[in-house]
């Protein structure tokens, strides 16, 4: 007989597998939400992903920033704009989506191991209809009634 802790692991390593969509899909929602409570992040990452935008569109079109007759592109080659830009993202990605990207991980991880260990497996449906087919040869049914269907054409 198995113990106490390998039950628990057994279960959690069951449900896990069996629900492993599930689980995926109730973390993107929860870092969703957890992402949509946090506007400054969002307005950060924005920001972010135009600047970049910008910085490829100027290299990709080799468009002229002048400001008061001076080019900036002398001052701020792609080169720099490049490391300015990847410090700046490094920033924003520590400093503003670091900590709400944890709670979103922290709570969907929660959720997802709250709910793999207290579903018991041998209620999971693939194995209601695995039981069912060795104990009565038919997944038709799983409480043990038969319906019988008279057909005209049999012989």
């Amino acid at each position: 007989d198995k113990s106490s802790l390998e039950k628990l692991i057994s279960r959690l390593s069951r449900n896990l597998n069996f629900f492993a969509t599930n689980y995926a899909f109730l973390a993107m929602c929860t870092i969703l939400v957890v992402a949509l409570m946090h506007p400054s992040m969002l307005m950060y990452v924005a920001i972010t992903w135009a600047l970049w935008w910008f910085h490829v569109v100027v290299i990709r079109e080799d468009v002229r920033l002048v400001i008061m007759n001076r080019d900036l592109n002398d001052i701020f080659t792609p080169k720099r704009r490049s490391w300015i830009l990847t410090t700046w993202t490094a920033w924003v990605a520590i400093a503003k989506c670091l900590r709400p990207s944890m709670k979103g991980m922290a709570i969907s991880g929660a959720l997802v191991l709250f709910h793999a260990i207290m579903r018991d497996p041998s209620k999971v449906a693939g194995d209601i209809v695995s039981r069912s087919n060795m104990s009565m040869g038919s997944s038709d049914s799983d409480d043990g009634s038969e319906v019988l269907v008279e057909r005209e054409d049999a012989v």
